[in-house]
This record gives C-alpha cells, sequence and structure tokens, in this order.
C-alpha cells in the first residue's frame, strides 16, 4: 500500500474507489451505532421500571455501559471514515496528503509523532479493528439483551 513517503510502484497505488469502498463499507458503523444507542436507550427505561429488580438493573446497566463504549468506537470510526473520504477526493497527491494529515492530526495530539509514518493499509488495518470491536460490543449487548428476556420469562 501507498505510504506518506513518495514510493510509487505498481503495487504501492491505492484507487480512488478502493478509498471510497472503503468509506462505504465503515459507514455500516453508523447503523450499529444507531441500533446499539436505541438498545441503550430501551434498557434506561426497562431499569427504571424494574428499579426493584436488582439483577436486571446490574444487566441493563451492563447494557447501557457496552452501548457507551461501542459509540466511542462509533465516533472514531466515523472521524476515520470522514478523513478517508476526505484522502479518496485527493487521491492525486495522497503522499502529500497523507503528511499534511499526519501533521494535524500531531498538531491536535490525535496521534503520537512516531504514528505519522503509517501507511494507508495500516490506517485501514486500525479503523477495522476498532469496527471489528464496534461489532463484538453490539453483538454483546443482543446476548445480553436475548438473556434479559428469556430470563424474565423463566421467573414469571
Amino acid at each position: 500500500m501507498l505510504s506518506s513517503n513518495n514510493n510509487r510502484s505498481p503495487t504501492n497505488t491505492m484507487t480512488k474507489i478502493d478509498l471510497v469502498a472503503f468509506c462505504s463499507f465503515l459507514s455500516l458503523s453508523k447503523q450499529i451505532d444507531i441500533f446499539s444507542m436505541l438498545l441503550s436507550l430501551l434498557v434506561v427505561f426497562v431499569a427504571l421500571l424494574s428499579s426493584s429488580a436488582i439483577p436486571l438493573t446490574i444487566i441493563c446497566l451492563m447494557i447501557f455501559i457496552l452501548g457507551l463504549i461501542s459509540k466511542y468506537y462509533a465516533i472514531r470510526i466515523d472521524f476515520d471514515r470522514k478523513l478517508f473520504v476526505y484522502l479518496s477526493e485527493h487521491v492525486d497527491h495522497l503522499p502529500e496528503e497523507l503528511l499534511a494529515m499526519d501533521k494535524a492530526l500531531v498538531n491536535l495530539q490525535l496521534i503520537k509523532p512516531y504514528q505519522s509514518s503509517r501507511t494507508v493499509a495500516e490506517r485501514q488495518k486500525g479503523i477495522l479493528s476498532l469496527f471489528k470491536k464496534q461489532i463484538i460490543l453490539f453483538l454483546l449487548q443482543n446476548c445480553l439483551i436475548v438473556f434479559m428476556v428469556i430470563n424474565a420469562i423463566i421467573t414469571s
């Protein structure tokens, strides 16, 4: 993949469609985020309605905390997606744009100075790692909801 230096070879090129496809894939994070937040709001209401049932309230609290952590990942993924959208619009000057972007991120203290020489592939791996974590948190939320429903059915 292409790094922020001026290496250009047939195997080191990143096309606009590669970046656009990656951004489109990352947009799925938004739908997961919305559904996760809806689940979080739902369990807040359930917890408020069943404040006397301590185990249920604890499960609701766990689901809510997972939703907050998922929201953190969604914000980071959306920020990175917007940076990749920008890069896809400036793919002709990608090495220079990567350097400028890294300098801005270092100035804002969003990355460490030693992280500023990452390739596009390394950046994509990092974002995909965040996306996987968001999906895992979302699945955990759903598993806890299913457990909560089954537990409510059994105990009633």
